[in-house]
């Protein structure tokens, strides 16, 4: 099984290739899977589901977007279709939102678990971002997210101490 040392690598390694153009794909995978191996650790199955509903929800919206994409070179062609691609791309923004709203919950979960405020930052960023993005200032606050979340992970303990029942109660 494995445990927060793998979360730590894992998270960090992944935070840091979600940085690189066309691998960041592969960046976010591997941040998952580390939220997956912090939700077992720590026994807190929110933090993975929150994780896994916002990447499915910007999945989501991002094939919508590219569907709406190839559809305004019909809509040129056809009036008809140019409110049809405009709300495809409003849906596909609201999607975008909604999914990086779960992630930052994920992300708000792991730091209030571990109370590393780094992890709520970047969490909150990547919501600013996933906002403005369709303004273009979104992407610089994402890229900033991203360098929040790497100092998140890698300030990770190496294993996690279980809170003791009268801390729980408090």
């Amino acid at each position: 099984m494995a445990g927060l040392k793998d979360a730590k690598l894992l998270g960090g390694i992944g935070a840091i290739l979600a940085l690189i153009p066309y691998i960041s794909i592969i960046g976010y995978i591997l941040v998952l899977i580390s939220l997956k191996f912090i939700s077992d650790e720590t026994k807190n199955s929110s933090i993975f589901n929150n994780a896994l509903y916002g990447i499915i929800f910007v999945i989501l919206g991002i094939s919508l977007s590219f569907y709406s994409l190839f559809s305004i070179g019909f809509s040129i062609f056809n009036n008809f279709l140019i409110p049809f691609v405009i709300g495809l791309i409003i849906v596909s923004a609201i999607l975008l939102i909604i999914g990086v709203y779960f992630f930052k919950k994920s992300l708000d979960d792991t730091g209030n678990t571990f109370n590393i405020s780094y992890f709520k930052t970047a969490g909150l960023l990547y919501f600013i971002g996933a906002i403005l993005t369709f303004i273009l200032i979104g992407a610089f606050i994402i890229l900033i997210a991203n360098i929040f979340l790497i100092i998140a992970f890698f300030s990770l303990p190496e294993q996690y101490a279980q809170p003791s029942q009268t801390q729980q109660q408090i």
